[in-house]
């Protein structure tokens, strides 16, 4: 099996944007070994966040917007269904856990300790308002990321050639 580092040129190389620029296509039906379906999840989920997803973000002192201006479609051969659901598996938690808190840590902190804050002090009881800050604060962030993430969602699609959504919906890194 190919290295990540090896991986990712070829990852690059099937990247395609369409005439009109509304569609990046990243065709993986063809040079990549899915036998280590970790490895190819983090290469691809890598070479997207840095050629599309962090291209959809603007951040404004703590904010993160999220703009896309184009949707990204991954397509993967039918051929290995179990190692392509668990690259998918991989490639969405990868996104979430490694390259959007990589990049948006401070924000995602930013906004949860606001949030935090405002809970607390919208409490009338300064003995739960204690209890509660602490508890929201990890909450809120989690919430921040989750919500980044699903905006990564809306302009992200995975897919087989004959159009089967490969993403498990019901089991969301959530």
């Amino acid at each position: 099996m190919a290295s990540e580092n090896s991986l990712t040129p070829i990852i690059e190389a099937s990247r395609k944007m369409s005439a009109d620029g509304s569609l990046a296509i990243y065709n993986l039906t063809k040079g990549v070994d899915f036998s280590k379906p970790r490895k190819v999840a983090d290469a691809l989920a890598a070479v997207f966040y840095e050629k599309d997803a962090i291209n959809w973000f603007k951040v404004d002192g703590d904010h993160v917007e999220f703009n896309p201006t184009y949707k990204v479609r991954i397509l993967l051969a039918e051929d290995h269904n179990k190692l392509l659901g668990e690259t998918v598996d991989e490639l969405l938690e990868d996104l979430k856990k490694k390259e959007l808190n990589k990049e948006f840590v401070q924000q995602i902190k930013d906004q949860s300790v606001s949030l935090g804050k405002m809970q607390a002090a919208m409490a009338t009881n300064a003995f739960s308002a204690f209890l509660a800050k602490k508890f929201n604060r990890r909450v809120d962030k989690v919430e921040v990321e989750d919500d980044l993430f699903t905006d990564i969602l809306e302009a992200l699609e995975i897919r087989t050639p004959s159009n089967e959504d490969l993403i498990d919906w019901e089991h969301l890194p959530l």
